[in-house]
């Protein structure tokens, strides 16, 4: 696919989110699309390492998903001027990419789940796939909130899709 038609479908994908929010979303590298790293992601991070609470210090690559009190069990919030989706459910707050594992297309929420208008691929509410073309899930970003329940996605620590972070 030709770098043009794949930036097309990238805006195309993210209109939808850019109508809600009014932001402009970061478009990834032009890597292919596949994965995190080289993308605005902030590196390819070390796996396994939850976030914990009580520590939001940034470093290059953290994004800030906003105070724990504008969020609620069930949601999923796309933070604005950034390819990533914060959840929460009853055991926490979770974030992962938006970038669909298939092509690097946007996915959306659409009511619990995530929807890929590219090729029709379908998350559940934690990135793993419900339907194809993509065969792998969403990548998962370590997060913590501070004292003052500020959030800091860690793009460059990437975790297990069950860690998540209480507060």
């Amino acid at each position: 696919m030709s770098s043009r038609r794949r930036t097309f479908l990238k805006v195309l994908a993210a209109s939808p989110l850019l109508a809600c929010s009014g932001t402009a979303l970061e478009s990834p590298s032009d890597g292919g699309g596949q994965g995190v790293a080289g993308s605005d992601f902030g590196g390819s991070g070390a796996g396994g390492k939850g976030g914990s609470a009580g520590s939001s210090a940034t470093t290059p690559g953290d994004k800030p998903g906003g105070n724990i009190s504008a969020t609620s069990i069930g949601t999923l919030l796309v933070l604005p001027n950034s390819a990533i989706v914060l959840g929460r459910d009853a055991q926490g707050l979770y974030a992962m990419t938006i970038v669909c594992p298939h092509q690097g297309c946007y996915v959306a929420p659409q009511g619990s789940d995530l929807y890929c208008p590219c090729h029709g691929s379908l998350f559940d509410s934690n990135g793993n796939v419900l339907r194809g073309p993509a065969r792998a899930p969403l990548t998962h970003f370590a997060v913590s909130v501070d004292a003052a329940g500020n959030i800091a996605i860690h793009t460059g620590s990437l975790v297990a899709a069950a860690v998540r972070t209480t507060a």
